[in-house]
């Protein structure tokens, strides 16, 4: 599903484990597919830490070194690198998209954050 182009750049804010909030910034990306999830500082995710251990609500689908692919119940596949940007993919539509992001920024905020 093609998502509309009208909404160029969104901001969401994500609690942390410390209880702060920081934005997100989410745009379309050039293929009209995917959104791509851009964390205003970059962080750093433990990716090393997420290869081989259950992760709630989703699927490990990938694991390198450099990124994890993960999937949810819904389907929507969530490329996420050691800087914290990602890349979400089969959602069925941008607010599915971020929503996804959201959810998975949550959970490296609270378990896979050095």
């Amino acid at each position: 599903m093609q998502f509309d182009d009208s909404s160029q750049l969104m901001v969401i804010w994500v609690t942390d484990s410390q209880r702060e909030m920081m934005p997100f910034f989410f745009k379309l990306c050039s293929d009209h597919l995917s959104v791509e999830a851009i964390p205003r500082k970059p962080l750093a995710v433990d990716i090393e830490g997420m290869k081989g251990q259950p992760i709630h609500k989703h699927e490990l689908m990938m694991w390198t070194p450099h990124f994890v692919i993960l999937r949810n119940k819904t389907g929507t596949e969530i490329t996420l690198r050691r800087d914290g940007r990602m890349i979400v993919r089969k959602a069925s539509s941008e607010q599915v998209a971020h929503a996804a992001a959201t959810d998975v920024m949550s959970l490296v905020m609270k378990d896979f954050h050095n």
